[in-house]
């Protein structure tokens, strides 16, 4: 092949030109279309343009006018010009000249190629260099180069390292400030941030601050556990390992703070911290709040070793020479007692509330003074500031309860009047000296109404108790010297005698058209007439709705029930209507307590007096706050509701009378 440019041969293997680097294949492209063409003229397949062989140094006709490569001139120099672009009529024609003189040469054979004589002007060639592929090579090894750094620096440790030593050297209290803050207006900031220190895993920043504890940078270390506890709070070594940092750094306040943590939130069950605080507490003075800290610590850990440091470390429990019990106090042969056995003051309290030493009695070595009632008496030991474990003992002091009294009067049914006498009860263990004993100190109080007996019941003084008829329950009971009350003596007679007792207050007995919760308004004031006034009021604890009808002789109260308004109080000064058993104004507290039934029960000491007791039916004497006296009677009426007449007394007489509803 010739060259187009320079018309130097080229073998069929070659890429470009070795003379002026022209691409081969360019001249290839370019001839295919002559070869076609030739083809279509009826031509075969055209050849290359070749020289005639030379015989020695004869010369040809046509030799150089059929090769378009320049003339073998010696001391020639050709001027150097682009090769002419060979025309198919200049290949097809190039065995033979164009004036068609001399001999054709052989144009369909194949002969040797002509080679041009290279000029002795050294030609420029150019490099084959791909720098499109060059850099893109440079390009994808950088990214490479990016990725691999990115990965080393997010996946191996020592870039983790490397990039938790940035942060925490960049770091400041504003830093912690920020992502602790609860303010919502800087939310957004706080979650960037913690998104940032979160690139780097925890274990980074706890191996950081090691490292720079090691080198001696407290103050740094300081902030990268800080910046660690942040991001894993829960580290019970790293944790620990800052609070001995802190401890370096003489801030105990802080060192203490974290063991705090440890111990009551981060872990209770591991004894590290424990040992630590305690140590630290030591060392500070601390005394009570370490044997505090070695207490719990024991029963957090189950630890031994805990409860055996504290047990060396405080006072020794005080104890007592009374066992915890119950005891009779008159029985005592010892009062009690309380030791230290090493000598320690002691306090004690049997005050329940009170906190020990400083709400405490010094014990100064006397007896303790003993009460009755249930005490739990409560003692430590003092030794400066270390205090023990309190000593907790409980007691029970009572005095003697004074067995129940006796009737000389055998319970049955009597034809004949009669009288009963009181006498103490024997207990098996006393000897007669300790009975009689006994007896000077015990009062007797009792009651023929059916009532239970108390203070206020009428005092036996000796005089027997006369029975009255019909069936009589006496009950009566006995108090000592210690104000002991014994248990009730009940014992039940029948006394066929006369007069027969009389009937008790009961349903029947109301005021003439006047019925407690029976009368409605309208019809009291159509029997009555109308009231000089009306009023709203409130009837004692009755939600319902109440007015008041005042009249001359009194007033009468009506209350809005089941949609009626029944008649519910009358408080009168003065008779309008027939009163119950005839009874009225200006009776005496005989006649009154002699229309109902009556058990004849004397006075008791402060006024009142039983006249019978069988609940809701009661019959009583009273002595009102002011002195008045006033008989007071009580009975259900035919709805189960109780209704209550009153007889009050002035100089002795009624002046008052009440019946109401009692809810």
């Amino acid at each position: 092949m010739i060259c187009e440019r320079c018309g130097s041969y080229l073998s069929e293997e070659a890429l470009t030109c070795d003379r002026c680097g022209e691409f081969v294949s360019n001249m290839r492209s370019k001839q295919k279309p002559t070869e076609i063409q030739s083809m279509r003229q009826g031509r075969g397949a055209a050849a290359m343009p070749r020289l005639p062989l030379r015989q020695a140094e004869e010369r040809s006709y046509g030799d150089y006018e059929a090769s378009d490569m320049p003339l073998d001139v010696v001391g020639w120099e050709p001027r150097q010009r682009p090769a002419p672009r060979m025309s198919a009529s200049t290949i097809a024609g190039a065995s033979r000249p164009d004036n068609h003189r001399g001999a054709p040469q052989r144009g369909n054979s194949r002969e040797t190629l002509a080679r041009h004589r290279p000029s002795p002007r050294k030609s420029v060639r150019r490099s084959n260099v791909n720098w499109m592929l060059i850099g893109l090579i440079v390009v994808v090894l950088a990214v490479a180069a990016a990725g691999g750094y990115g990965i080393y620096m997010s996946q191996s440790d020592e870039g983790q390292r490397s990039t938790a030593r940035k942060n925490v050297l960049v770091a400041n209290e504003e830093t912690f400030a920020l992502a602790t803050t609860k303010d919502p207006t800087r939310l957004t900031e706080q979650e960037e941030l913690l998104k940032e220190l979160n690139k780097v895993e925890p274990h980074a920043y706890w191996a950081v601050a090691e490292e720079f504890v090691d080198t001696g940078d407290l103050d740094i270390a300081i902030t990268a556990y800080r910046m660690a506890d942040l991001l894993d709070p829960e580290n019970y070594d790293g944790l620990l390992d800052m609070a001995v940092t802190y401890e370096l750094k003489e801030d105990n306040a802080k060192a203490e703070e974290v063991y705090l943590n440890l111990i009551e939130t981060v872990s209770p069950f591991r004894s590290e911290a424990y040992v630590n605080l305690i140590r630290l507490y030591q060392n500070t003075d601390r005394g009570p709040e370490a044997a505090d800290l070695m207490k719990l610590a024991y029963e957090n850990t189950e630890r031994d070793a805990f409860r055996q440091q504290r047990r060396e470390y405080i006072p020794f429990t005080p104890e007592t020479n009374l066992t915890a019990g119950r005891y009779e106090i008159s029985k005592m042969k010892e009062n009690i007692e309380l030791i230290s056995p090493q000598g320690f003051d002691v306090y004690y309290t049997m005050d329940d509330e009170a906190v020990l030493p400083q709400d405490g009695i010094l014990y100064d070595g006397e007896s303790l003074q003993i009460t009755e009632g249930t005490v739990s008496l409560r003692a430590v030991c003092v030794n400066g500031d270390l205090v023990s474990d309190p000593m907790s003992v409980s007691y029970t002091f009572f005095h003697p309860t004074p067995p129940a009294p006796k009737s000389n009067l055998a319970p049955n049914t009597y034809k004949t009047k009669k009288y009963v006498s009181l006498r103490a009860g024997t207990r098996e263990e006393f000897t007669k000296k300790e009975q009689a004993e006994m007896e000077k100190h015990l009062t007797y109080y009792y009651t023929i109404d059916g009532s239970t007996p108390t203070l206020d019941s009428p005092l036996y003084d000796g005089t027997p108790i006369e029975m009255p008829s019909g069936r009589v329950t006496l009950k009566a009971i006995c108090v000592n010297q210690y104000g002991k009350q014994s248990s009730i003596l009940e014992v039940g007679y029948k006394f066929n005698i006369t007069p027969y007792p009389l009937e008790m207050y009961n349903k029947d007995d109301y005021l003439g058209g006047a019925i407690i919760m029976k009368t409605t308004q309208e019809e009291f004031v159509s029997t009555f007439g109308q009231p000089k006034s009306t009023e709203d009021t409130k009837y004692l604890h009755l939600d319902a709705e109440a007015r008041k009808l005042t009249y001359p002789w009194g007033d009468a109260t009506f209350a809005l029930i089941t949609k009626q308004w029944l008649l519910v109080r009358l408080e009168m000064n003065s008779a309008f209507t027939s009163m119950p058993r005839e009874v009225s104004f200006g009776a005496s507290e005989a006649d009154v307590t002699g229309a109902y039934k009556d058990f004849g029960q004397v006075q008791s000491p402060n006024g009142t007096r039983g006249l019978y007791y069988a609940y809701p039916d009661v019959g009583q004497v009273y002595i009102a706050e002011d002195g008045t006296r006033y008989v007071h009677y009580s009975c259900h009426n035919n709805e189960s509701k109780m209704v209550v007449l009153q007889y009050w007394l002035k100089n002795g007489r009624v002046n008052k009378i009440l019946n109401y509803y009692q809810p």
